[in-house]
């Protein structure tokens, strides 16, 4: 199981195995649960994804979520998956937050969409 860390690890350790890929395009993140806006996904792999959002968001949580597409991949326009909440931290200004999320569930559509984006082999 890949572990996303926050960039200033203060242990200085590395367990993530997968390289990251900023997203250059907006995807919208949304809790189906509540129907809540969680944030916008900055970082996206296969394994998990970083967002950056308004407000801190739960840690060691469960969320199922929603990941608006800014263009239709593979016929679909948004994507569905399942992600634990691992880490968080607030921004240097304070005003916005990133929280690492792995996926416990990405079905094979939604792995398509990602594969698509960030240029990973099929």
């Amino acid at each position: 199981m890949t572990h996303l860390q926050p960039r200033d690890n203060p242990k200085n350790e590395e367990r993530r195995t997968m390289t990251r890929n900023a997203v250059s395009s907006s995807l919208e993140v949304f809790d189906l649960d509540s129907g809540e806006h969680l944030g916008r996904v900055v970082d996206l792999h296969s394994e998990g994804m970083m967002l950056l959002s308004e407000r801190p968001l739960d840690l060691n949580r469960n969320w199922t979520l929603q990941v608006n597409l800014p263009m239709k991949l593979n016929g679909h326009s948004e994507f569905f998956a399942s992600a634990e909440s691992l880490w968080n931290r607030t921004s240097i200004t304070g005003s916005q937050h990133w929280t690492g999320l792995q996926f416990t569930r990405l079905p094979d559509e939604a792995r398509q969409c990602i594969e698509r984006m960030v240029g990973a082999p099929r």
